[in-house]
């Protein structure tokens, strides 16, 4: 198994050394590691601030970064998943991440134990993400921006490098068990969940990995 397989089965999802972590352009917050993370983003009219970002690892390499917005505050998955009105995530690719090694990660991932998920429901829409990536001849590239947003009204909103990548997947399910890759209990990153939660340095618990 390559060391990307390894972390993505980790923690999930993907993205771009030099592109800003969204759709227009807006003060930028901080940069992590040569990728700019930008104070806000607009999705579905409102605009959202940056709640937490963070570069996620293999081993020593970077394989990609990682920002959620949220319209307020939250400190847990749960209260994440009761948030109202759009959320997104953005990943910006790091590392080239063939189409196998995506396809690992959402099977592994999508089929982990959450209680607060229906996997049956999760099939559909991960079959549709992970042919997707398939068509792409190389995969997910470095420097590649994948947003995962949620809608109210349209669902989820997967877009690849600003282009719609699949169509928007109804119901709440599938969203929730993308947050939950990053952001649950059982996660073995969990540095990196503290930093998408925005706890403070002091409040991070070193990853397990």
């Amino acid at each position: 198994m390559s060391s990307t397989r390894l972390q993505l089965t980790r923690v999930g999802s993907l993205l771009g050394l030099c592109g800003c972590l969204l759709t227009q352009p807006v003060a930028r917050a901080t940069t992590l590691e040569g990728v700019a993370v930008d104070d806000t983003v607009q999705v579905a009219g409102r605009r959202l601030p940056l709640h937490g970002a963070g570069v996620s690892r293999s081993w020593l390499l970077r394989v990609y970064a990682i920002a959620l917005y949220l319209p307020e505050r939250r400190a847990s998955l749960a209260e994440v998943r009761q948030t109202e009105g759009p959320r997104r995530i953005a990943i910006a690719l790091m590392r080239d991440v063939s189409a196998e090694d995506f396809r690992s990660a959402i099977t592994d991932q999508l089929s982990s134990d959450d209680p607060g998920i229906d996997h049956a429901v999760l099939q559909g829409p991960a079959r549709q993400l992970v042919q997707a990536v398939g068509r792409r001849p190389q995969g997910l590239r470095r420097g590649d921006l994948l947003t995962l947003d949620w809608v109210p009204g349209t669902g989820t909103v997967v877009e690849l490098n600003h282009q719609p990548f699949i169509e928007p997947v109804r119901g709440r399910a599938f969203y929730d068990a993308l947050l939950g890759v990053w952001l649950g209990e059982q996660v073995a990153d969990t540095t990196l969940r503290a930093q998408l939660l925005g706890a403070p340095a002091s409040q991070r618990v070193v990853s397990r990995n």
